[in-house]
């Protein structure tokens, strides 16, 4: 797997989990050797803002959905 390949799919995961009930450090236990960007997103996804939260959220679920939808169309 190509470290962008593997940053993109940390981040998804790191996302997903958050959707399903996970938060702090539990995002990224699970995760062998967890990138900077997972990290990233999983510092964001810990705001204390909830505005600040759904964004961050947002915009990596776009950003997922993006990828399978360019997945779809080959």
């Amino acid at each position: 797997m190509s470290e962008l390949d593997r940053s993109d799919f940390q981040r998804a995961f790191v996302a997903m989990s958050y959707m399903l009930g996970r938060r702090d450090v539990e995002l990224l236990a699970p995760l062998a050797a967890p990138g900077e960007d997972a990290r990233s997103v999983a510092r964001r996804l810990g705001h204390q803002e909830r505005q600040r939260r759904a964004e961050v959220l947002a915009r990596e679920l776009s950003h997922l959905l993006n990828a399978l939808e360019a997945r779809s169309l080959k």
